[in-house]
């Protein structure tokens, strides 16, 4: 699935590759707030590892303890 999005001028010092970099991590970190995938899966998604990503949901405000995740994705990732 492709999306396509207006960005506002006021981003535009970042290049387009940034932004939906920037965009992709975004939506990656909502989908896991969401339950929709764990922690392994956000962070291949992402190229990351998972401490990164666990990290990296500190960084979005996003609570690693949350009755909303999916823990049999989580404890079946490997």
């Amino acid at each position: 699935m492709q999306l396509h999005l207006q960005v506002p001028e006021q981003f535009t010092d970042k290049n387009q590759q940034q932004m939906e970099a920037l965009a992709f991590e975004a939506l990656v970190v909502r989908l896991y707030g969401l339950g929709e995938l764990g922690s392994g899966e956000g962070a291949k998604l992402l190229g990351l590892t998972r401490r990164e990503f666990l990290n990296l949901l500190n960084q979005y405000n996003v609570s690693l303890f949350d009755d909303e995740i999916d823990f049999k994705k989580e404890a079946s990732y490997e």
